[in-house]
């Protein structure tokens, strides 16, 4: 069952349960997802699944910040940071920052890397190369941005 299935499912399961705040956020998605599968002409794939769930995601975290500078918006905050964790249990998994960082000085060691602010977008291309989006490519530049 592939990620776009899997979402189908568990919106269904959610007008049977009665699930207000799931069935919304699921159903915006999957109309994302057709949009998507309109704009392309052809099946989507999970890879544009996940990146229509994280660009979700963004758009959440960022109505979460507002809402957290709001004064007496208690119940929309809620509700929001509900939102966003449905969302991110369909996300993969990805590497905590300690595993990134290890995988940041292997690939340095791997690709002889001796100056990093020049050579910097090597040592992206390495990892983006062997690891793709199992990977949070905000750690990672975080982790160069420290070693520099």
């Amino acid at each position: 069952m592939n990620l776009q299935e899997t979402l189908l499912a568990d919106y269904k399961q959610a007008m049977i349960d009665k699930n207000v705040t799931k069935k919304t956020i699921l159903n915006y998605v999957i109309a994302q997802i057709k949009n998507k599968k309109i704009e392309i002409q052809k099946e989507v794939e999970d890879v544009d699944v996940v990146k229509i769930i994280k660009k979700e995601v963004k758009a959440i975290s960022e109505a979460i910040w507002f809402l957290e500078k709001a004064e007496n918006k208690e119940d929309d905050l809620a509700e929001e940071k509900a939102k966003k964790v449905l969302l991110e249990f369909y996300l993969p998994q990805t590497k905590s920052k300690e595993e990134t960082k290890k995988i940041v000085e292997e690939t340095i060691a791997e690709q002889n890397i001796t100056d990093l602010a020049k050579q910097r977008w090597q040592l992206m291309g390495a990892i983006m190369w062997k690891y793709g989006w199992d990977i949070d490519w905000s750690v990672v530049n975080a982790i160069v941005n420290e070693m520099l």
